[in-house]
């Protein structure tokens, strides 16, 4: 299915994401894993903080408007997993990388084949079709 353009400039930043939690994922060295604890962070802040935050000021309130909290909510949950996860990572907590790794690629997952799907079909055309 053909993205609409509000969705297309979500979905085509997962590929990021999907790179640094491959990078996490292969990253089994003490020192690979101690670059990490100030990558991550900084990656998050710039790129996937304000993903998150255009989420939910954008496409999540239209979903909640139409009736599709669980979705919304599974969402909320996520980015709260990960911030969180970040935050023990910044603090220099190396076993939280390979399970933020791990939500990361999930949660792209679910976002490409649920979240946005159904956004596609049961949000107006009006708002999908705006330009962002």
């Amino acid at each position: 299915m053909k993205r609409s353009p509000v969705l297309l400039a979500l979905s085509r930043e997962h590929h990021s994401a999907l790179v640094l939690a491959l990078r996490i994922a292969r990253t089994d060295d003490a020192a690979g894993q101690a670059a990490l604890l100030f990558s991550v962070p900084k990656i998050f802040r710039e790129d996937l903080a304000p993903h998150f935050q255009e989420e939910e000021q954008g496409v999540l309130p239209q979903l909640a408007v139409v009736g599709e909290s669980a979705l919304v909510q599974r969402t909320l949950d996520e980015h709260r997993q990960m911030r969180d996860l970040v935050a023990r990572i910044e603090s220099g907590d190396l076993t939280s990388l390979k399970p933020f790794a791990s939500l990361l690629k999930a949660h792209v997952q679910f976002e490409e084949r649920e979240l946005f799907a159904t956004a596609q079909a049961v949000l107006p055309a009006y708002y999908l079709d705006q330009h962002v």
